[in-house]
């Protein structure tokens, strides 16, 4: 760096995105982490001081060609990631971590919004019998076959759907479909492995088929009813699908087979009108938290970055209005 002050060269690197969004780097010279040389006379400066000019900061939006990021660099993109891949798997791990540990971060609306759904659940929940003998005198062969037809798609389907996201992402390189397809296994380990599971053989309900009444909890007895699984893993990935598409048609297909899915189990006498209730806003809640995580995380890069003008290390995300 010549003893000149010299202007920081205009950003190039605001290229508009596939999904629409910009990527912008911020490189931290390695010789400006703490003190600068060269920016008055040859005394060093402290970074951040009055006498420090533009090019003689710590924190810079640079692009130089002639520096140019290591192998190394530890990028998140979806594109990079696979199901043995180490990324996705510590991405996972914090992904638990933050679904777990994300009302501790709620606001005033957000409790506001909990209380709302929890209320919604237990209202009807005091009308579970009523609408069970309704949905049952109103069943016939043909309600059941198609219900019987939607059923897996809260259980083998979506796993199987999740795999074909996947694999359209390898084949056709599509960085959203494989997003799709770990943010919904994410989600589906969280909500029906690690919450859902739990939360049946804790409140040990008894499901209406055994003609016990809606009422009757037995902890750790080995009933099950509540929440509905099958409507939890529905709403799980239809919430990951719906939050990574734009598309209306999208959003209205998906949470609209997750609600067929509910009704199945109702329809069937395997389910509680409240279990399924509970079942959709555990899917629906963990989904949600996977994917804006993920997504936050996903535009995140770091890597050293080596050149003649500049040595230091690269951070770089990406923003924008698509998804």
């Amino acid at each position: 760096m010549s003893n000149e002050h010299r202007h920081p060269e205009p950003v190039q690197g605001f290229s508009q995105r596939v999904e629409d969004a910009w990527p912008l780097t911020l490189a931290l010279s390695s010789r400006a982490i703490g003190t600068e040389r060269g920016c008055v006379g040859d005394q060093p400066q402290r970074v951040g001081s009055s006498n420090a000019s533009g090019a003689c900061r710590a924190l810079r939006l640079v692009e130089d060609d002639t520096a140019a990021p290591s192998e190394a660099s530890a990028t998140r993109s979806p594109g990079n990631e696979s199901l043995l891949s180490k990324d996705y798997w510590r991405l996972l791990r914090q992904d638990v971590q933050e679904v777990f540990t994300a009302p501790a971060h709620w606001d005033a609306s957000d409790w506001l919004v909990f209380s709302g759904v929890t209320a919604g659940i237990v209202t009807v929940g005091v009308f579970d019998e009523d609408l069970q003998k309704a949905v049952q005198r109103n069943r016939t062969r043909t309600t059941d076959d198609i219900f019987k037809a939607v059923q897996p798609f809260g259980a083998e389907y979506s796993i199987a759907m999740l795999g074909g996201f996947y694999l359209g992402g390898e084949i056709f390189k599509d960085p959203k479909a494989k997003a799709v397809a770990l943010d919904g296994l994410s989600a589906s380990l969280i909500a029906s492995g690690l919450i859902d599971l739990p939360l049946k053989y804790t409140f040990g309900r008894n499901r209406p088929m055994k003609d016990h009444g809606a009422f009757r909890f037995e902890p750790f007895s080995g009933n099950d009813s509540f929440p509905s699984g099958h409507s939890t893993q529905a709403f799980a990935v239809a919430t990951v699908i719906a939050e990574h598409y734009d598309s209306v048609f999208i959003k209205v297909g998906s949470y609209g087979v997750a609600s067929m899915v509910g009704y199945a189990r109702i329809n069937g006498n395997r389910h509680w009108t409240s279990d399924v209730l509970a079942g959709a806003a555990l899917g629906t809640f963990v989904g949600h938290v996977v994917v804006h995580f993920n997504q936050h995380h996903r535009g995140l890069a770091l890597a050293p970055v080596v050149g003649p003008h500049l040595q230091g290390v690269q951070l770089s995300w990406s923003f924008g209005t698509g998804r």
